[in-house]
């Protein structure tokens, strides 16, 4: 079984890495799949350059063999739409994702493009994260449809489970955040700690070439 994780990484840290590994292992995963978006409806152009996401991501997901990263959506180009990428892996794997999200990210899915395409052909997994808890019931109110809900605790998902369409996760709540990387990018201040060697190292080269 593999799960996508989408998001903008901009850019990848420590917070994304370690949760993507506990998910990894506490749902048995096969792989998790990292797909960086080029344009996100909700927040237009992202700060730091598609093709420099990528490739901290690619770096900073190196060292563990079931992480991987699809640059479907770069490649794309244009805005990127959870739907399509989901209806693109469907098409590549003929099996039903897994999508793994922020709980930020869930609580803005009545705006998201085909919200309803999204929850009928994938489950989700919606990781808490500090100061944001899925808002569940809002959601579904908002998007006029009941869904299966559970929620899991980091070493204490059963295997072999079926799960249901919203799994949330609570993982370890990292206080890192990618505007505070962003911030101190700017500022000249240390990122170290916050995200892998390598990748501090491109996104540095990067912050000097503009």
């Amino acid at each position: 079984m593999r799960a996508l994780f989408g998001g903008s990484f901009n850019p990848v840290h420590f917070g994304h890495l370690i949760l993507a590994r506990d998910v990894l292992e506490d749902f048995n995963l096969d792989e998790v799949i990292f797909v960086p978006a080029n344009l996100q409806p909700l927040k237009g152009e992202l700060s730091i350059p598609p093709e420099v996401r990528l490739e901290v991501l690619r770096v900073a997901v190196s060292l563990e063999p079931r992480f991987r990263v699809w640059d479907y959506e770069i490649k794309k180009g244009g805005v990127s739409y959870t739907y399509q990428t989901l209806e693109e892996f469907i098409k590549l794997y003929k099996e039903e994702p897994l999508f793994i999200m922020g709980a930020d990210s869930f609580n803005t899915l009545p705006l998201w493009k085909e919200p309803l395409r999204i929850l009928q052909i994938a489950r989700l997994i919606v990781l808490s994260r500090p100061g944001f808890e899925p808002e569940v019931e809002r959601v579904k109110k908002e998007l006029g449809v009941d869904f299966t809900v559970g929620y899991f605790e980091r070493g204490k998902v059963e295997a072999g489970m079926e799960l249901p369409k919203v799994s949330v996760y609570r993982g370890r709540l990292i206080e890192i955040s990618a505007t505070e990387i962003r911030e101190r990018l700017k500022s000249g201040r240390p990122i170290s700690y916050m995200l892998p060697e390598r990748a501090e190292e491109i996104l540095r080269r990067w912050k000097d070439a503009v």
